[in-house]
């Protein structure tokens, strides 16, 4: 170990004073708002925020996140607004793609979704694979949903899973944005019939399909009985949510009818989009002729298969 004489320590102690001091002397030349604006917006203090301004702070930026999110996130109208008028991008986002607009919606603060969506902010912005009004939707905020459907919302549009925002509404009981969004457009894919493509059909590749796509939640066998997994055997022309051990949605029990060939159609090109609520979360068969496939498939799973209907 080295020993240091008297005046060793004294010297080496002074370069450190001195390396100390020059990083201070840095940090000081720093803009010191860009890193208290963020501060002085969750404090709510308007005046203090203003007065960073008039000083120059960076109004877009802070450490990564956006002094108009904070205010966004936090419920501040009066700080959104102050920095919507001092340049502040409305559209700017944040880590996650998320944007001042996810954060209003987000924690249900109709009045500034008002405001952004006043000042140029993009109802369909994604954010987290969402859109603003699937967060509104899913949050229960009406006023939200209102504001946004009114500045251009798609009611239809879809998460990265297939979810329209009617389907996230429904799922967490929010009947009243449920009720509105139907009203103003919100519905199943329109699809073509699936019947005609039937004949033609491969009912082996339909079951790889069933094997890759269904069976992780379905059973294809009769009599077969597993808990919380509902058995497809005879599914054609069987009424909808009727296998007594099964937890079926609400939304599927209040379906009604049985499951026609159709049925299964629409219900498999997207199952959030057809019947909003469902518990499958399967995000959908895109492809027409993958869909006749296990269509095909489905309807051998019977001691007496339905006839195929006419071309």
């Amino acid at each position: 170990m080295e020993l240091l004489s008297s005046e060793d320590a004294m010297i080496k102690q002074a370069r450190m004073w001195m390396i100390g001091a020059s990083a201070a002397l840095w940090l000081v030349a720093l803009p010191a708002q860009a890193n208290e604006l963020g501060d002085l917006v969750r404090s709510g203090d308007v005046a203090a925020v203003t007065a960073a301004l008039d000083r120059g702070a960076a109004v877009d930026e802070i450490d990564g996140v956006t002094a108009l999110y904070i205010a966004c996130e936090t419920g501040n109208a009066a700080l959104a607004e102050l920095l919507i008028t001092r340049g502040a991008d409305v559209n700017r986002p944040v880590s996650w793609q998320r944007t001042p607009l996810y954060a209003a919606t987000k924690a249900g603060f109709a009045d500034i979704v008002k405001l952004l969506l006043g000042h140029g902010a993009d109802p369909n912005q994604l954010a987290k694979a969402q859109t603003p009004l699937h967060v509104a939707a899913e949050a229960g905020c009406l006023a939200c949903v209102t504001y946004l459907v009114e500045a251009g919302a798609d009611v239809n549009a879809l998460t990265s899973n297939g979810s329209p925002p009617i389907h996230l509404a429904k799922l967490a009981g929010h009947d009243d944005v449920v009720a509105y969004l139907n009203s103003h457009g919100a519905q199943g894919p329109t699809i073509e019939p699936i019947s005609p493509r039937l004949a033609s059909a491969d009912a082996q590749a339909g079951k790889e399909i069933f094997g890759k796509s269904c069976a992780a939640c379905h059973l294809a066998a009769p009599g077969l009985k597993v808990p919380k997994r509902a058995n497809l055997w005879g599914i054609v022309g069987r009424p909808k949510g009727s296998q007594g051990d099964v937890a079926y949605s609400a939304s599927l029990k209040q379906a009604g009818g049985v499951w026609s060939l159709e049925d299964l159609n629409a219900f498999i090109s997207n199952p959030a989009l057809t019947l909003p609520g469902t518990d499958m979360s399967f995000p959908g068969l895109a492809d027409e002729s993958q869909r006749a496939d296990l269509i095909a498939y489905l309807r051998t799973l019977s001691e007496t298969p339905v006839q195929l209907p006419d071309k």
